[in-house]
């Protein structure tokens, strides 16, 4: 009997916690599309800081582009997307490879911006695979089989929730 009700206990407060986030989300939404960014900034931050995936992933855009926050934050941006991509969301894995890539908000490093398209190309993103591909026509032969070995070993990291 205690088994079932601490199991019913557990069931109510996942579903809780789900249903505050989704309403977080569509609240910041909201202050998002009233043009109150920081506001919806915050709300963003909050909400993904409770687990949704989703808020995470905007937070970082609205980061990346300084809504909220008077001037892009880039660091910030790189932090929120790699949180987002860890959790297995592929847009936010492909924003980061772009941040990768040209050196925005972190270290230039285009070795780690392939081995992220890469995985998003595992996972089936063809847009992934066609940046992929363009950004190793940079790279020297020993730099492309670098990004594949990283890959192989990222990919479980970003395998998602």
């Amino acid at each position: 009997m205690f088994i079932r009700t601490a199991i019913t206990s557990i069931s109510m407060l996942v579903a809780l916690g789900v249903g505050t986030a989704q309403a977080g989300l569509k609240e910041a939404e909201q202050l998002y599309a009233a043009g109150d960014h920081k506001a919806a900034l915050q709300e963003y931050v909050n909400t993904g800081g409770q687990g949704d995936v989703e808020a995470t992933f905007r937070a970082a855009q609205m980061f990346e582009r300084g809504e909220g926050t008077g001037e892009p934050r880039l660091d910030k941006a790189a932090a929120w997307y790699q949180t987002a991509a860890r959790a297995g969301h592929l847009t936010a894995l492909k924003s980061l490879a772009e941040m990768f890539a040209a050196g925005r908000g972190v270290d230039e490093d285009k070795v780690q911006a392939y081995a992220l398209l890469e995985i998003a190309a595992q996972k089936g993103d063809s847009e992934a695979a066609e940046v992929r591909d363009k950004l190793s026509a940079d790279l020297r032969p020993g730099q492309v089989a670098a990004g594949q070995r990283r890959a192989e070993k990222l990919a479980p990291k970003y395998e998602g929730s």
